[in-house]
């Protein structure tokens, strides 16, 4: 019997507990914080709310982050077919100069370069310490992501 009240009260605390970190919404520093988020999580919906609310979709969080990068970093084609669509700046740099294409090719997302080549992304950037978008494709192997690179112009 008392095993039993044990396990009901466990199993009333384990639904309690979940219940109210589902309802916790996570709050932002930023306008910019949210979207970057947003595209990080490929979360189209609230990418186009927060457009559709009049949020700067080019506007950088504390690291110089922009939602497309934030997207092109983690390979969320869609939402950074929607950025672009949205007149996203494919050539703007964070903290680190580092671009979207560069956030891209460091982890092989392929396809999202591809969209950002052909949405004009500069595939001869060059940044301060001398890295491009092809040698970071080429250093972590992504053979079919240099060579796109390669093609569209781009040199080491």
């Amino acid at each position: 019997m008392l095993f039993r009240k044990i396990l009901t009260l466990a199993a009333v605390l384990a639904f309690a507990a979940t219940a109210c970190s589902s309802s916790q919404k996570k709050t932002f520093a930023t306008p910019a914080a949210e979207l970057v988020d947003a595209a990080e999580r490929g979360d189209e919906k609230r990418l186009q709310e927060l457009r559709s609310q009049g949020v700067n979709i080019n506007q950088k969080n504390e690291n110089g982050y922009t939602a497309l990068m934030a997207a092109a970093e983690r390979g969320q084609l869609n939402a950074v077919a929607q950025l672009i669509a949205a007149q996203a700046d494919v050539n703007t740099t964070n903290k680190f100069t580092w671009n979207a294409l560069m956030l891209a090719s460091v982890n092989g997302h392929t396809e999202v370069a591809r969209a950002l080549v052909a949405a004009g992304a500069n595939v001869k950037y060059i940044t301060a310490n001398g890295e491009t978008a092809l040698l970071l494709a080429e250093r972590g192997k992504h053979a079919e992501l240099a060579q796109l690179l390669r093609s569209a112009g781009a040199r080491k």
